[in-house]
């Protein structure tokens, strides 16, 4: 299960252009040398907090293109979890196993499914862990989704409440692809 470190969570939250480059090289498996010139520049021109986002989204993030198929969502979010995640495709949707239980989520076999499935998931694990979207991301044709435990986006909430507000967006009935 992939968790941010504190040190990235301030990163995310307060960083500077400055921590735009020590943020890349706490994370070496995800970005190339070539990406720290262009994220450096970026930030000085375009802004560090939608570069604080973007470099955050990479590492911790999940992404759901529009067209990605939904087992694959499931198994997307199901690398954030603890324990196996399996999926698989029925008739009716999708049938999800998950700390020993299984779950049905029905699906209509439209382009709504997406956000069916996101639905889906984030009610099957509300108990323990929470999915919210990364407002940035919400315009585009690729969703980005950062997965943690309740207690952490309690501690988040509480300590950094206008920026979470500001950064993400809690998974509703009516969020969908624009």
């Amino acid at each position: 299960m992939k968790q941010a470190e504190q040190q990235d969570w301030e990163f995310l939250l307060h960083g500077s252009v400055e921590d735009v480059d020590a943020f890349l090289q706490r994370h070496p498996g995800v970005f190339s040398g070539n990406d720290r010139m262009d994220f450096l520049q970026a930030a000085r021109e375009e802004g560090v907090s939608s570069v604080r986002a973007n470099l955050f989204s990479w590492v911790y993030g999940v992404t759901v293109d529009w067209r990605e198929e939904d087992s694959e969502i499931v198994r997307l979010f199901g690398e954030f979890l603890p324990g196996e995640v399996i999926v698989e495709e029925v008739d009716e949707g999708l049938t999800l196993s998950y700390a020993g239980e299984k779950y049905s989520i029905p699906l209509t076999f439209s382009p709504n499914d997406r956000y069916i499935t996101i639905r889906g998931i984030a009610d099957i694990i509300q108990k323990k862990f929470e999915i919210r979207l990364f407002r940035e991301s919400y315009w585009s044709d690729t969703h980005v989704f950062v997965l943690l435990s309740c207690v952490q986006w309690q501690e988040l909430e509480s300590s950094h409440t206008v920026e979470v507000e500001k950064i993400f967006q809690k998974i509703t009935p009516e969020l969908d692809f624009p």
